[in-house]
């Protein structure tokens, strides 16, 4: 049996770093709720507020449509703490070295460079009185987030982009048990409903199927022996390609109104389970596993498969199980009229809640019934085989469920934001003008990451939202611009135990000398996924920061 499980891990490549956004949740949605930091439960009016507030479209007259997106950037450099172990045997020229600093260098497919539109689109329309009180909508928008990593090291040539084992000699990326490289797509399309109940109340409900879309590598100890030092050659490589492309979600809101001038806003988000499949890919280590017993990785049988059928060496299959987490704002929004009852300009304040530290049920979480936004589980139906009487390879073990914890914890953000409105041009017959509008606004929001969990492949850290944007505003038709930057500075993650200089196992002094592990460890695969040697990894200094520009689009008819 000891044999066995040697040979198990040698075709174990672990799991991939898969993340739900790979940035939390950002304010707003489009260009004039990002404009004013996401201030706008209570006042959204047109195609945003299908994101919002699903209740804020009973306030639109006639049919709306609305073409909207924040296009962000998001910059991060990290430095781990500490140098380069040696590695017995070998004589790396890096060992003894201090980390380099690590930075994310994405060139998006469907961005422009490193920025990335995040889109809302949307109709909405009054059914022109045919049912008093009712409004319907469609929209389809994706969550306002940055989900894309592709780390490289700083060096004086520019920035290297790691290729796993084509060089040991070169040093590699500190970050590449947590995340080497990750891309997201969520699509939400949604049906919305809203009805007038009182001249004073409207209710709204929002229906969401969303397809999602998730690809990911990343790196693992796979030798037998716990990698303490972090050999390049002991390490595999597991990317892995799924998606999911029926994931149901629905909104809730309300507004109300008292008086004229003062108005109240309440939203609720279902949370978003993604089961995602697809299949992955795997590179071994020359050092992997046990040397001189061959053992490769290959697909189960059909009959043992639980992701799918079909799988081949080259396409084993896999399958992810994630969430998007639940959310909840509420708002008060001051409005200031002339006399004609027009809108002269508004403040408003918002407070949110999002659920990023929801758990499961162990039993839950580990047959796939319960997503978790901060623990992913990973399924991959493998095995490992060797060869038997004849030189017919004969299955050894299934490979492991792999779990990627996060440490998170429900966050919580506060926002004030803003307008003004400017009348500008001739006076029309009904009495309105034309109008530039200025809008503004200020967040801040909590971290998700716990002491300790700040981490490459998502965005955990507490955030400080600045934003402005103007309009210009006719009769029936709106343009927005923004602009606007999320600041979160220099963040560290303390030394685990405490100790001056990081924690840094080996295999004759394991672990940190703590009870939970403060922080992200290498997936290991021999050990069960609550059991994961003690081996921190994101030790160290993070600077990062977003630069949002918005633009959008209202027309009326």
């Amino acid at each position: 049996m000891k044999r066995c499980r040697l040979m198990f891990l040698v075709g174990v490549v672990g799991v991939p770093q898969l993340a739900a956004a790979g940035g939390l949740l950002l304010p707003g949605a489009g260009a004039a709720s990002t404009s004013r930091a996401g201030a706008a439960v209570a006042s959204a009016d047109d195609g945003e507020a299908v994101v919002l507030n699903p209740a804020g479209i009973a306030k639109a007259k006639g049919t709306t449509i609305t073409l909207s997106a924040a296009m962000i950037q998001y910059a991060m450099t990290f430095r781990r703490r500490g140098t380069y172990d040696p590695v017995p045997g070998e004589n790396y020229p890096y060992a003894g070295q201090p980390f380099a600093a690590v930075q994310n260098d994405v060139s998006l497919p469907l961005g422009i460079g490193a920025v990335q539109p995040v889109p809302v689109f949307a109709v909405i329309s009054d059914l022109g009185g045919r049912v008093p009180g009712l409004h319907l909508g469609l929209g389809v928008y994706a969550p306002n987030s940055y989900p894309f990593r592709d780390l490289c090291t700083q060096q004086s040539s520019g920035c290297q982009k790691y290729v796993f084992n084509s060089d040991p000699n070169v040093p590699p990326p500190s970050t590449r048990y947590d995340v080497m490289k990750q891309d997201a797509v969520v699509i939400i399309p949604s049906l919305v409903a809203a009805y007038r109940v009182l001249p004073q109340l409207d209710v709204g409900l929002r229906l969401s199927a969303a397809y999602a879309r998730l690809k990911s590598t990343t790196a693992l100890w796979a030798s037998v022996a716990p990698n303490y030092e972090e050999d390049v050659q002991k390490d595999g490589v597991l990317a892995v390609d799924a998606t999911d492309s029926f994931v149901p979600g629905f909104g809730l809101g309300v507004t109300f109104r008292p008086t004229p001038n003062l108005e109240f806003g309440a939203n609720y988000s279902s949370g978003f389970d993604l089961h995602t499949k697809g299949t992955a890919t795997s590179q071994l280590g020359p050092s992997a596993g046990v040397s001189g017993i061959p053992v490769t990785t290959g697909p189960v049988d059909d009959s043992e498969a639980r992701c799918a059928t079909g799988g081949t060496p080259q396409a084993l299959k896999a399958c992810v199980d994630l969430a998007l987490p639940m959310t909840a704002q509420i708002g008060a929004r001051y409005k200031f009229l002339d006399g004609r009852g027009n809108l002269k300009g508004d403040i408003e304040l918002d407070l949110d809640w999002e659920n990023w530290g929801k758990r499961c049920k162990d039993a839950d979480f580990n047959n796939g019934s319960c997503a978790s936004p901060g623990d992913y589980r990973v399924v991959v139906d493998a095995a490992t085989f060797a060869p038997g009487p004849g030189g017919n390879l004969v299955e050894v073990l299934p490979l492991n469920d792999g779990v990627v914890r996060h440490g998170f914890q429900d966050s919580y953000g506060v926002r004030a934001g803003g307008s003004y409105h400017i009348p500008v041009g001739a006076v029309r017959d009904d009495g309105s003008r034309n109008e530039v509008i200025v809008r503004g606004g200020l967040g801040y929001d909590t971290a998700a990451a716990k002491t300790g969990w700040l981490r490459s492949d998502l965005d955990g850290a507490a955030r400080t939202t600045i934003a402005v944007g103007a309009a210009y505003r006719m009769q029936r038709f709106e343009v927005s611009l923004g602009g606007g930057a999320i600041i979160e500075g220099s963040l560290t993650n303390p030394n685990v135990g405490g100790g001056a200089a990081p924690c840094n196992p080996t295999v004759a002094s394991p672990g940190c000398g703590t009870t939970d592990h403060q922080g992200p460890d290498p997936i290991y695969p021999l050990a069960s996924a609550d059991n994961q040697p003690e081996n921190p990894i994101n030790q160290g200094d993070y600077k990062a920061h977003y630069l949002m520009l918005m633009l959008g689009a209202s027309a009326w008819f």
